[in-house]
């Protein structure tokens, strides 16, 4: 008897399961996704229900991100609809490697609503055979050059992670993909239109990714770009805060000065800061502070200068104070507050500091004649390239929510090699997050 009252309790078992299913009011008959890197990510559903389904909503987001962006896909009321929202590259650009978390919200007439369980999706340029070296905290990928090459980008990167720690007193917090295109053509072919010609590389904050453009023909080009967009990552990982940005010329000083880029003969940049000190040409920290010039010419001197400065922070003020500085900037605080609270000495005053041991006249500056304040430099922030995706307070709380033209085979020395970089000009769009990046627009199904 107790044999069969158990065999009765398997089938059971096996067939109830299957019953409560059956009476799902709305039911998935099939999900995918396809792909064109630099082109679309489209989403597909096809759904049924006992009543006409009058709304197929996509909710995605970047992996371990809290915005969340949607798309409302266009659809004919049926019981049975296939639905699909497409991510357009060309206006809402997502680099190579981001990942994303997506799911529908699917309702019918009678009130009834499904929500799908979050599906992972990794975004890859899918047009190059990459190879691969990984690390706890950094993973590089490259099509072009043996692995020599490859490993000789992947050591400097875990070098340059431990510099920063210990020079800035940073650590990584999530692990980095960095991909390498081997020519400047593959790069600007990349990533997002509206990058300088200059541009040889590009940081993304929110996913993690640096994209560079480097040849094996220009190594040495390499192990310096690679450090200089993986230092702004990391900064801008630390320092984000819903505030403001740090100064240009400290987010730019300390990718060149740990890239080491002011000791690379081919950049020339000492010789640039000295001459500059010497015809009394140098920029202003307050001019420094906001956008670098387009022009290749004056942001090279921009980026030289940013670096001698960032290089006397750490000499004359320390490490510690570096690290401060950052920290406080975590916080999000005014430039001159910053500044004077780590280091004791406002902008103007660590520039004309600055400026003295470099054998340059000192600045006046303005209004400290007359007893006046000298003017307080102003965060800078930039203007959303879109029109924000607004998303609704239930759609969240389901879910508790650089630079070279890499094609020639001549060496660094005897050309003019572009500029790092395009990753912090973007730094105002991370604050904004998902609702900048994702404004995307759906395709009707039936």
């Amino acid at each position: 008897m107790k044999r069969w009252f158990l065999a009765i309790l398997f089938v059971l078992s096996l067939w109830l399961p299957a019953q409560v299913a059956a009476q799902e009011p709305i039911r998935v008959l099939d999900q995918s996704v396809e792909t064109a890197f630099r082109d679309y990510i489209t989403f597909n559903i096809t759904a049924e229900s006992d009543s006409p389904i009058t709304e197929a909503r996509l909710l995605y987001r970047v992996a371990g991100q809290i915005a969340t962006a949607r798309g409302d896909a266009e659809i004919r009321p049926d019981t049975q609809v296939e639905a699909s929202f497409t991510i357009e590259q060309e206006r809402d650009y997502l680099p190579p490697g981001t990942e994303l978390e997506y799911w529908w919200k699917i309702k019918d007439e009678a009130g009834n609503e499904l929500k799908t369980e979050p599906q992972p999706l990794v975004y890859i340029d899918d047009r190059q055979d990459w190879q691969t070296l990984s690390s706890d905290r950094l993973t590089l990928y490259w099509y072009r050059g043996d692995r020599a090459f490859g490993e000789a980008l992947f050591e400097q990167a875990n070098k340059t992670l431990d510099q920063i720690e210990a020079e800035a007193g940073v650590k990584v917090e999530l692990p980095v993909k960095i991909f390498i295109y081997g020519s400047f053509s593959d790069l600007r072919d990349a990533i997002a239109v509206g990058a300088q010609e200059w541009t040889g590389g590009q940081a993304f904050t929110d996913q993690g990714v640096v994209v560079i453009g480097v040849s094996p023909s220009d190594l040495t080009y390499g192990l310096v770009a690679t450090p200089h967009e993986l230092t702004h990552l990391v900064i801008h990982q630390a320092t984000d805060n819903p505030y403001g940005d740090i100064p240009r010329w400290l987010d730019e000083g300390l990718a060149v000065y740990i890239s080491g880029e002011l000791d690379a003969g081919w950049r020339g940049y000492r010789a640039q800061v000295a001459d500059s000190a010497k015809s009394d040409k140098l920029m202003t920290l307050q001019t420094l502070s906001s956008s670098f010039p387009a022009d290749s010419e004056l942001a090279g001197q921009a980026y030289a200068q940013s670096g001698a400065v960032v290089e006397f922070v750490i000499q004359n003020y320390g490490e510690d104070a570096m690290a401060e500085l950052l920290d406080i900037f975590s916080e999000g605080a005014l430039y001159d507050d910053a500044l004077e609270q780590a280091l004791g000495v406002d902008t103007w005053e660590l520039d004309n500091t600055w400026r003295q041991s470099m054998g340059a006249p000192s600045l006046e500056i303005p209004g400290v004649a007359s007893g006046e304040t000298a003017p307080e430099p102003v965060p800078a922030t930039e203007e959303p390239a879109v029109a924000p995706t607004e998303v609704s307070a239930s759609d969240v709380s389901d879910d508790a929510s650089s630079d070279a033209s890499s094609d020639a085979s001549s060496s660094p020395a005897g050309r003019s090699l572009p500029l790092p970089c395009l990753g912090s000009s973007l730094t105002g769009l991370a604050v904004l997050g998902m609702f900048v990046l994702f404004r995307a627009r759906g395709s009707a199904g039936t």
